[in-house]
């Protein structure tokens, strides 16, 4: 017994890592491992992105800028949506050689990232048992899986296994923290922006609300040096995206109006969402889910009220600011998400662009589960008379949690089984990518051709035809517009027999070059901007100089445990 205790005492933080893992492993890998992988939407589209990557990397290409899908006509995706965690599922279908188990494996990593961050995070300010139960509610929180299992939103999935990371650096930041915290903070942040663009919009805008409250203004001056650093190596680390997103962000139909109206439209998925009419049944549905959720996310919130109100006199406690802060910004993301909010969407154009404001149930789930986990035991402390009351309010929350998780969204989730996950991938070849990923003048009708060069009556003889390079010779004959079976966009250039040519586009946005009576050699290459590629270069080194603080730091950090197991072994 005395063993049993001794290791528990100097191996509670793997003990409890490992009951979080394992946590998640029942709670959310088994239900898929038995029944498949739930569909979605955007699952299709999700395979599309990584398959591009993948061949981009198996072409010595790790930055494609092109997608050679859409039977041909390319599309470009690939882009506008950042890229992490398509890279990572890119390198687990090279591994396992199936997208299935790249999906399985991935969704199963990005999960346990994210309630290692919350238990960091927690732990920070707490115990490693508290910091073990908020990890274990992270991932049953309703809208974790409704992400997967109700839409199947891998990228804004992952984004969820990112942001503890974010709020707990920029917390150690705002309470003094070392310029070590600079680089550690700037690096979640730069990982968050290239996992999912309305993620970070939302923590963007969250961040300083809860850094308002919770710095420490002895230190401000320090503080927000700090911070700007931290801005600034993260401007440098994302720059070769953002600035190809903000200079070509007009040319993506994604950007059409008919994608953030109607059904799409912020206006009518503001809390309560029950309010509007609906003439679908699924959307009606799909209301009454979303409220209970937001609803159930909200109990999370409630036991930090009592506490700040009967702990007043203790303003200076740290614990208490935390909780302060997280509980202030989780009312915000509530805010966000309600209709009192509606003047705010309507004057941010940019907000706009997230579409739900449902999706503000991340940072509100997030931080409710911090709150919760931090009070409880201070609560219990505090109130020991009524403490098995305090303790079954937060049990209830979780059984009923669990109870929703089962009965509302994994149950009637629609898995597609291993055996029949083949037919999404022939279906990646035989049906065209979502249009909000083609060129804003691309047409479907350009399908209805489907040859890759026509030159009237002329014979053309395709040489080379690669995502990012057409080549092809067409004989002598009559003058002619020749017309490819690419979108057209303005980052290809053409030349013809050497010489620059002019790329035109015909009225379904397929490209068309104009060639003389010669015989003409054509070349077609996706050429990036050359201040696209300084971005490159600058991103890669903030990206080579996170890695050496990164490895420095766990270098440090083994070094520090071998030297205490010394002094334990000695002892």
């Amino acid at each position: 017994m005395h063993k049993i205790t001794d290791f528990l005492k100097h191996n509670s933080n793997w003990f409890c890592l490992g009951a979080v893992l394992l946590f998640c492993a029942v709670s959310f890998l088994i239900p898929i491992y038995i029944s498949g992988l739930p569909d979605g939407f955007d699952l299709s589209t999700d395979l599309r992105f990584a398959s591009a990557f993948r061949d981009g990397i198996l072409n010595g290409n790790f930055s494609p800028g092109w997608a050679n899908d859409n039977f041909g006509f390319g599309s470009i995706g690939i882009r506008f949506y950042p890229p992490i965690a398509f890279y990572t599922l890119a390198f687990g279908e090279m591994i396992t050689g199936d997208w299935f188990s790249a999906i399985f494996i991935n969704l199963f990593g990005w999960m346990c990232l994210g309630c290692i961050g919350i238990y960091f995070f927690v732990k920070e300010w707490s115990s490693p048992g508290p910091a073990m139960v908020a990890g274990m509610i992270y991932a049953i929180v309703p809208q974790h899986l409704t992400e997967i299992y109700g839409y199947f939103l891998y990228a804004e999935f992952a984004a969820w296994g990112v942001m503890p990371f974010c709020f707990l650096f920029v917390t150690r930041i705002c309470r003094g923290g070392k310029w070590l915290d600079v680089f550690l903070f700037a690096t979640s942040y730069s990982v968050l922006i290239l996992t999912h663009i309305p993620t970070t919009i939302m923590v963007t805008i969250s961040l300083p609300v809860y850094v308002l409250v919770l710095l420490d203004w002895r230190r401000f001056k320090n503080i927000f040096l700090q911070l700007f650093v931290s801005i600034a190596l993260t401007l440098a680390a994302t720059s070769y995206r953002w600035i190809q997103i903000v200079s070509e962000f007009n040319w993506l139909a994604h950007n059409d109006p008919k994608w953030s109206t109607g059904k799409y439209g912020f206006s009518v998925w503001l809390f309560p969402n029950i309010l509007e009419t609906r003439k679908v049944y699924l959307l009606e549905l799909m209301s009454w889910l979303t409220d209970i959720t937001i609803i159930l996310t909200i109990l999370l919130l409630i036991p930090a009220f009592p506490y700040l109100f009967t702990s007043a006199k203790t303003k200076t406690d740290p614990v208490r600011k935390i909780i302060i802060a997280t509980t202030i910004t989780a009312l915000f993301a509530f805010f966000m998400l309600s209709k009192p909010s509606l003047f705010i969407w309507n004057n941010a154009g940019f907000l706009q662009k997230i579409q739900f404001p449902w999706r503000w149930l991340s940072i509100l789930s997030m931080l409710g589960v911090v709150s919760i986990a931090l009070t409880i035991p201070l609560l219990v402390l505090r109130f020991q008379k009524i403490e098995r009351l305090i303790v079954y309010f937060g049990l209830a929350v979780i059984v009923v949690m669990m109870l929703f998780d089962i009965t509302q969204i994994i149950i009637p989730s629609e898995p597609i089984p291993r055996a029949k996950f083949g037919k999404i991938e022939i279906d990646l070849q035989t049906k065209p990518i979502f249009e909000g990923w083609w060129p804003i003048w691309a047409k479907e009708e350009a399908f209805e051709t489907s040859e890759r060069v026509m030159a009237g009556n002329r014979r053309v003889d395709v040489t080379r035809w690669e995502s990012e390079t057409r080549e092809f010779t067409v004989q002598r004959g009559d003058a002619v517009a020749l017309r490819v079976s690419t979108f057209y966009y303005p980052l290809w250039t053409a030349t013809v027999n050497g010489d620059e040519a002019e790329i035109e586009m015909d009225e379904f946005g397929a490209i068309i070059i104009p060639i003389h009576s010669e015989v003409s050699t054509v070349h077609l290459n996706f050429e990036e901007p050359y201040s696209y590629r300084i971005a490159k270069w600058l991103s890669l080194a903030t990206w080579l100089l996170f890695s050496l603080v990164i490895i420095s730091c766990i270098r440090k950090m083994i070094l520090t445990a071998q030297n205490r197991t010394s002094l334990l072994n000695v002892a």
